[in-house]
């Protein structure tokens, strides 16, 4: 387990950025949990994080800025300061990062500009098309698969 390799880095600039950041973030899970680390505290998970994400977005992560502690005033109860130490607020302010990106226009062009490649197979045609759908926000017209 020790010669596992960790997810690519995440891409921050150009293309569906929110899309990366869905398919990074189930990569980290998948390899914390193969790793082992999927029950460590926080700080490492973190850690992990910052270490694989790559440059580009642990300059995202500086940026991050965390709600302080607040007191209960009445019914509502107390909220717990955010810190860069606790994993869920850290993949919570990525996902607020990525997500917003998503240029629907732009999936739907890349979409339809795709072309079946010399000596690419029409199985590995439709996949990457399914794929493309994903993000292109079709609804009820997008293709379901087989059943």
């Amino acid at each position: 387990m020790d010669k596992l390799k960790p997810p690519h880095e995440l891409k921050i600039a150009g293309g569906n950025l929110a899309d990366r950041w869905e398919r990074f973030l189930e990569r980290f899970r998948w390899y914390l949990a193969a790793v082992g680390e999927d029950g460590s505290e926080d700080k490492m998970k973190v850690a992990i994080l910052l270490t694989v994400v790559g440059a580009e977005a642990q300059e995202v992560f500086r940026t991050f800025t965390y709600e302080p502690a607040k007191a209960a005033v009445g019914n509502p109860p107390a909220v717990q300061a955010e810190t860069a130490g606790q994993c869920n607020t850290v993949v919570r302010k990525f996902t607020e990062f990525c997500v917003p990106r998503k240029n629907v226009i732009y999936e739907r062009y890349v979409f339809h500009t795709r072309v079946q490649g010399e000596g690419e197979t029409i199985d590995s045609f439709t996949t990457d098309l399914r794929l493309k759908s994903q993000s292109c926000e079709f609804g009820s017209l997008q293709a379901k698969p087989d059943t």
